[in-house]
């Protein structure tokens, strides 16, 4: 049993060393391989991911449609109707207003932060990282329920505050055996929120056609439990029509 003890000793040492001695690209290509391959994720173009969003008992229906050039629409459905949270067409940011369920654009601010998000992320940030303009940092491991994991800086496009460009970046913490991300954590930069820091737990990672998605999502604000996405269903390179992301015409 002793002998056992060392030589699990010996092996937990060496992968902490490796962790710790291994580059971006590395980091990079072990999480690319671990998700499907970069080959798999050049060739999506379009995603369409159906699930629900619960926040304690309540439940609701969430659709996510993601194109190239940045098209995005989040939508929520509550007693049949739609509730855009956020849509970018790849040039119009907008989403309706919860209290006159009327459609609003984004104001200008907010709309440049989105499109440099959005274009530059899809259909994975660190797919080409360096082209989309990012640069990724590894700082050593930190534990994490009882594992060392591989911490990564994301350093992303600046995003304006107050028409102030500030740093934009997102924390990764790579799982040391498969490459994929346990937990990634972002510190927020506008309205009542700013200097909050959140953090999205990823869970049950499922294979479909060969590419690695996690269908759980579990949000966490400054350390407190927020809402959990549950992913129900992934369309990959579905048909897409531009109306889809348009801002609607207001009657």
């Amino acid at each position: 049993m002793k002998n056992i003890g060392l030589i699990v000793l010996a092996v937990v040492g060496i992968a902490t060393v490796e962790a710790k001695a291994q580059t971006a690209d590395d980091v990079v290509n072990n999480y690319l391989i671990g998700i499907g391959g970069a080959d798999k994720w050049a060739s999506v173009k379009t995603l369409r991911m159906l699930g629900k969003i619960k926040m304690q008992s309540v439940e609701v229906p969430v659709t996510i449609v993601q194109g190239a050039g940045g098209r995005m629409k989040i939508s929520t459905f509550m007693n049949g109707t739609e509730f855009v949270q956020m849509a970018f067409d790849g040039t119009i940011a907008w989403s309706t207003n919860a209290v006159t369920k009327i459609p609003e654009k984004m104001s200008e601010e907010d709309t440049y932060n989105l499109q440099q998000d959005a274009i530059a992320d899809f259909p994975d940030p660190f797919l080409n990282y360096r082209n989309r303009g990012y640069e990724v940092q590894v700082e050593g491991t930190e534990k994490l329920e009882n594992v060392d994991h591989v911490k990564v800086k994301l350093i992303k496009k600046p995003q304006k505050v107050n028409n102030v460009m500030v740093e934009n970046s997102v924390y990764y913490y790579m799982n040391p055996i498969n490459s994929v991300p346990f937990l990634s954590q972002i510190t927020l930069q506008k309205g009542p929120i700013r200097g909050i820091m959140q953090e999205i737990m990823y869970r049950n990672y499922q294979n479909v056609e060969g590419i690695l998605f996690p269908f759980e999502m579990n949000y966490r604000m400054n350390g407190q439990p927020g809402q959990t996405i549950l992913i129900e269903k992934i369309n990959i390179n579905p048909k897409l029509e531009d109306k889809e992301f348009a801002f609607p015409a207001i009657k």
